[in-house]
């Protein structure tokens, strides 16, 4: 220890002096006070974990980050897995895109939730193509939805003509004419009618 008055001196305490013995020290200077027996420890400096600390916050929202990504990640595909089931139950159900439903004219049918009423009937146009007249869907689903539905008219399984009809969006509950349009000849021979979702 130096009595240097620019240099920063140690804390009060009993330190070993230039010549060995452990004498006290008032943090300017040496002093006639020396210790007997084993010398006191001198305390460690404290360290800085500032660095230590940073790294571990940040692991911590690394972690965090990732963890959130992948809890994500699982949501979404579960809810896509929902989707793709309900969409594949819904077109394998009769009148859906993949299951056609035979329907009889002017009789009523259920395809999905939507109601057709009896009392439609087919006709001709003044063209020569195929009519669908007084075709009505009740909107039974449990949100407000549109019909959109193709109609075929069969012979074996030969589409012989084939009718496209739609519909506004039809609040739950409500009953509407569904727009049917064809630019189909009327089919001179038919064994079956069939109706699905284009969708």
């Amino acid at each position: 220890m130096s009595q240097n008055p620019g240099a920063r001196q140690p804390a009060p305490g009993f330190y070993p002096d230039p010549s060995g013995v452990v004498r006290w020290w008032d943090g300017t200077s040496w002093t006639d006070r020396v210790q007997t027996g084993p010398p006191h420890p001198v305390p460690a400096p404290n360290k800085s974990h500032t660095v230590r600390n940073i790294l571990l916050a940040i692991l911590a929202m690394v972690v965090l980050v990732i963890g959130g990504c992948v809890a994500f990640l699982g949501f979404a595909a579960n809810e896509v897995n929902e989707a793709i089931e309900t969409a594949e139950a819904e077109d394998a159900a009769p009148g859906g895109s993949d299951n056609p439903l035979t329907i009889v004219e002017g009789q009523g049918f259920d395809v999905s939730g939507f109601r057709y009423a009896s009392g439609w009937q087919v006709s001709q146009d003044s063209f020569g193509d195929v009519r669908i007249e007084g075709l009505k869907v009740t909107n039974n689903r449990t949100e407000r939805d549109g019909a959109l539905v193709e109609v075929k008219f069969m012979r074996g399984n030969e589409v012989v003509a084939l009718v496209d009809c739609s519909t506004e969006q039809i609040p739950v509950g409500q009953t509407t004419t569904l727009n049917c349009i064809s630019a189909d000849n009327f089919p001179t021979a038919y064994d079956r009618i069939t109706i699905n979702d284009t969708f």
